[in-house]
């Protein structure tokens, strides 16, 4: 824990190096349906500060109610070089993939951009990502800061995102495992098409995660950002939230079975009380004593980072840190005991390896 949070704050207070190579970019961004806050994520990338790039926004459906907000965007900002691309291939299981095919052909430029709809940017984004994307570089992607969230659901999934996961992702790229999220994924196309390009992902649930691999195979490296990059959260059930880490732990126990089936141990309250237990047998400290010590510390190592990404502290916040601790357990033993997820409104089921398939 205090190595993890450790890394990912020297992480983020990093000063990223500036660079003097700007090379048009394609960014691909697949749409579907209009969440709260959905227009001014995107407006964003129309005005971003960089010399040469275009925007491909990608829709299965021509009735998607995203449409006309991207149409009247694209209205608004006519200087910015976008196109609207209605309809996907139905080739592949994973349907983001699908989503991206057209967009993946229709690019002007070699070096590409994969960015959700829900993410939230400065308008130097551009150059920060890009500045990472140095040679032997494959692939650049970021830790993802829950922002802006609304509810129970929303504050469970920003404590998440910025503290587990932030963590995490530091820990698994310093021990060289791919740790690409899908919400930023910068590389050329002249890499990812070594591997059969990004159809090639289309049979596994986390394409990221495969692309990722797939750099590390061809022997470059996946670099994290220094610059988190904010997801828009909003108001977000309860459910929501509990049917999202569901799958997101199904597709973790289908990938890496043993990191999956030790994750308890990194939950506070999990191995406080395995510590609380040992130290009392071993040295008759009182287990409670220890225990709350334990916990205690551990908030404050998590607090650091939430503010960090965050940038401000509230009641709220250390409410749904205990909530989070107490829901920890049943969530890990919910996503062990199956293999199927609900994804965009499909269930897949999800098997060893991180296929998928419809189920």
């Amino acid at each position: 824990m205090i190595w993890g949070t450790w890394l990912a704050l020297r992480q983020f207070q990093a000063d990223a190096q500036k660079s003097t190579d700007l090379p048009p970019i394609s960014v691909l961004k697949p749409v579907k349906g209009v969440d709260e806050g959905f227009k001014e994520s995107l407006e964003v990338f129309f005005a971003l500060d960089y010399p040469v790039y275009e925007l491909i926004f990608s829709v299965a459906d021509g009735n998607d109610p995203a449409v006309p907000v991207i149409k009247t965007l694209q209205q608004k900002y006519p200087r910015c070089q976008s196109l609207l691309v209605i309809g996907s291939e139905d080739l592949y299981p994973n349907p983001k993939i699908n989503n991206l095919v057209r967009p993946y052909k229709l690019a002007r430029y070699d070096m590409l951009l994969i960015s959700d709809s829900n993410v939230r940017v400065g308008v130097d984004y551009l150059r920060n990502v890009v500045s990472h994307h140095r040679p032997g570089v494959g692939m650049v992607t970021a830790v993802v800061a829950g922002s802006f969230p609304k509810g129970v659901g929303g504050m469970l999934e920003a404590t998440y995102l910025n503290t587990f996961y932030a963590r995490w992702m530091q820990m698994a790229g310093a021990l060289g495992q791919s740790v690409v999220v899908g919400k930023q994924m910068m590389f050329r196309r002249t890499d990812m098409d070594r591997f059969g390009g990004l159809t090639n992902l289309g049979r596994y649930i986390a394409e990221d995660y495969m692309a990722g691999k797939a750099m590390q195979r061809l022997g470059l490296k996946v670099v994290i950002a220094t610059q988190p990059i904010q997801q828009f959260i909003g108001k977000y059930r309860l459910a929501d939230f509990w049917n999202r880490h569901v799958r997101w732990g199904r597709i973790r126990k289908a990938q890496a079975p043993l990191a999956f089936v030790m994750e308890p141990l990194f939950f506070s309250s999990f191995s406080g009380l395995i510590g609380a237990f040992a130290v009392q047998n071993l040295a008759g400290i009182p287990w409670y004593a220890f225990f709350l010590v334990h916990l205690f510390t551990w908030l404050l190592f998590d607090l650091q980072l939430m503010r960090e990404l965050e940038s401000k502290l509230s009641f709220r916040m250390v409410g749904s840190w205990f909530l989070r601790e107490l829901l920890a357990f049943p969530l890990w033993l919910h996503m062990a005991l199956g293999n199927s997820v609900d994804w965009r409104g499909k269930k897949f089921r999800i098997r060893t390896g991180g296929l998928v398939e419809a189920a």
